[in-house]
């Protein structure tokens, strides 16, 4: 396992991916945090060697319906 950024931070996922290669890893899936689909899981889906890239959080009820109670709280 590594870490990656998609922004200013680096290895960046293309960095990371070629890192992991030479390691001798074939099979490179990634597991992103992130809240919402947009710019950064497109650009992960893109990278050269990436197998599969999780889902955004938000998707998920887990995430999604506490956020959702936050704001109805405060009457938004």
């Amino acid at each position: 396992m590594t870490v990656a950024y998609c922004s200013a931070s680096s290895p960046a996922p293309e960095e990371a991916v070629v890192r992991l290669r030479a390691d001798g890893f074939r099979r490179i899936d990634v597991a992103a945090r992130l809240l919402a689909p947009g710019r950064f899981t497109r650009a992960l889906a893109a990278v050269p060697g990436v197998r599969a890239v999780t889902e955004p959080l938000a998707d998920d009820p887990r995430v999604a319906e506490p956020v959702a109670a936050r704001y109805e709280r405060r009457g938004m």
